[in-house]
């Protein structure tokens, strides 16, 4: 049976027959957790969030749809974080554990966003890898445009020692200086301080390294990646934040918010991100 409660939210563990885990909220469709096999914990689930079904959760793999930010009139980041998604299928293969969740508009949603939509979420698991699927669709008649992003908050053991590399000639636009373009000119991120970035037209894989393991971003159909951290002033003001949260974080964010995609009736839009864990 999927039916499972994670800290009193539903939700459905995953555990592929090699071992590795996963488990993903029906809230949001949140994937809160990802062990790889012979592996620890390589997601950041802050232990000061709120688990009510009305806040957003904090850490894991966030959706975001169909806003990014605050760059629009709809809640921080969009609706979907904050939908109860459903599970619409589940599977254990002889190589992967998978789980698809789904959730559609409503007359609450359309109180705050007039589009008729559907989102898709694919959740697959195995040995050392996380794969994730997004679908969004368009059912009525009328076109909308959106902002799409998986929000995956990473956990580092030591902020001081993780090298971001891959963005090297990337251009970023710097959203802790009013979204001020940049071309990125060093071999490797390296975070001493706040980070806000949204990098256009980005490398499709990027590699986190640290201090005896590393870690692969591999993004499909999503242009743009943004790289937060919210360095020492900015978690001390994040309520569900611990104050020494950023040092054990740092987000890597497969992302469509450079260019808001367009979706005409009856049309679909697919993108996927993999997480791959080496040591």
């Amino acid at each position: 049976m999927w039916n499972s409660e994670f800290f009193g939210l539903d939700s459905v563990p995953l555990q592929a027959p090699d071992g590795a885990t996963a488990i993903v909220t029906c809230y949001g469709a949140q994937v809160v957790s990802w062990i790889p096999k012979g592996d620890d914990e390589r997601l950041f689930l802050s232990p000061k969030t709120a688990l009510d079904k009305r806040s957003p959760i904090r850490g894991g793999v966030p959706v975001v749809f169909p806003q990014f930010a605050t760059y629009g009139s709809l809640p921080n980041h969009g609706l979907a974080r904050t939908l109860s998604w459903r599970v619409v299928g589940m599977d254990i293969g002889e190589r992967d554990a998978r789980a698809t969740f789904r959730v559609e508009h409503s007359s609450d949603t359309r109180k705050l966003w007039p589009h008729t939509f559907a989102c898709e979420l694919n959740v697959a698991v195995s040995g050392v890898r996380l794969a994730l699927q997004l679908r969004i669709e368009n059912p009525g008649p009328p076109p909308f445009d959106f902002c799409a992003a998986l929000h995956t908050y990473l956990r580092v053991t030591d902020i001081h020692a993780v090298r971001l590399e891959g963005l090297y000639g990337a251009r970023y636009r710097d959203r802790t200086n009013n979204d001020r373009e940049v071309v990125d000119t060093a071999d490797a991120l390296t975070i001493s301080g706040e980070v806000d970035r949204i990098y256009v037209d980005a490398p499709n894989r990027l590699v986190v390294r640290e201090r005896g393991r590393s870690l692969s971003v591999h993004a499909s159909c999503f242009p743009d990646v943004v790289v937060w951290n919210p360095w020492k002033d900015k978690c001390a003001l994040l309520d569900d934040m611990p104050n020494d949260a950023y040092q054990h974080m740092l987000c890597v964010e497969a992302a469509a918010v450079g260019t808001r995609v367009t979706l005409g009736s009856g049309g679909s839009w697919t993108s996927g991100q993999m997480l791959i864990a080496s040591n």
